[in-house]
């Protein structure tokens, strides 16, 4: 351990998840960065590791943070692909550029590497990432390793009405939290067996006290089955659940895996995981 590390350095400093390098840091983060990656001069270099771990008091448990790099979007237009976590690779968010102004940056996920963490004890962060973009950074690095995984036979037989898919999400955006999904089996089935499905619509425990709620409930059913109707034969649906998050509980979707289209949340302002549940120390 170093003599000069103190932890409370660091917090004092406001360093946490989505603190943005400033140059005298991006100097030395540049020297222990992987060949392969290359950097330029108006890149930003972010903080991926959890509040918890950059401010943890001991640097052995903790002896590193991780930083992605960002590059600075030379189009004044966000490709529609890569917001909100849709592309598992590659990601363009708009931030404040510190000056009173916004830029778009692009993220692409294998361009992150650690630094030690002391660097952090020197200087403050040049900015820090707003909540909701700082947690669509994080979300959208974990779903390469928790999104979920189906059966290819099953992905094709759907895959090709995506876009029909996302827009039905985005025209009930209000009402959808989440979407989890139930095959009847995780195996690669032969054309003449269907799959079954079995859909919960995950809703917004505010939206669902709303008086129109009794009225929408069975019409969003009716909106997601009739999806999943023009995939027979090759996938049947057994039915659809609309709930609110105040009664659906991990033993209710415990069988379920979360359904791919979560920028859906993002792109409406209601993220998966509220950012009131950050965890600072």
């Amino acid at each position: 351990m170093t003599a000069a590390f103190d932890a409370s350095i660091i917090e004092r400093h406001g360093w946490r998840q989505g603190a943005v390098l400033g140059p005298e840091l991006i100097v030395k983060a540049r020297n222990v960065k992987p060949k392969r990656i290359g950097f330029s001069e108006s890149d930003w270099l972010i903080v991926t590791s959890h509040d918890c771990d950059v401010v943890n008091k001991q640097l052995e448990k903790e002896p590193e943070v991780e930083v992605l790099r960002a590059s600075v979007s030379q189009s004044k237009k966000l490709d529609r692909q890569q917001v909100w976590g849709r592309n598992p690779r590659e990601m363009q968010v708009e931030v404040d550029d510190g000056s009173n102004g916004v830029i778009a940056l692009s993220l692409k996920v294998h361009e992150r590497w650690l630094i030690p963490r002391e660097y952090l004890v020197e200087q403050a962060p040049r900015l820090v990432l707003d909540n909701k973009t700082r947690r669509l950074i994080a979300e959208w690095l974990a779903k390469r390793f928790i999104r979920a995984a189906f059966p290819s036979s099953f992905d094709g037989r759907w895959r090709m009405r995506m876009k029909d898919w996302v827009g039905l999400l985005q025209d009930q955006s209000q009402w959808v939290q989440g979407i989890y999904l139930r095959l009847s089996t995780l195996a690669e089935l032969p054309t003449d067996r269907p799959y079954g499905v079995h859909l919960i619509v995950a809703v917004p425990a505010t939206v669902a006290k709303a008086p129109e709620w009794a009225r929408k409930k069975p019409e969003l059913e009716s909106l997601v089955s009739s999806f999943w109707e023009q995939s027979e034969p090759g996938i049947e649906c057994a039915g659809v659940d609309a709930i609110a998050t105040d009664k659906l509980t991990l033993a209710d979707i415990e069988p379920y895996q979360r359904f791919d289209a979560d920028w859906i949340s993002f792109d409406d302002d209601s993220p998966a995981t509220p950012s009131t549940v950050d965890m600072h120390s």
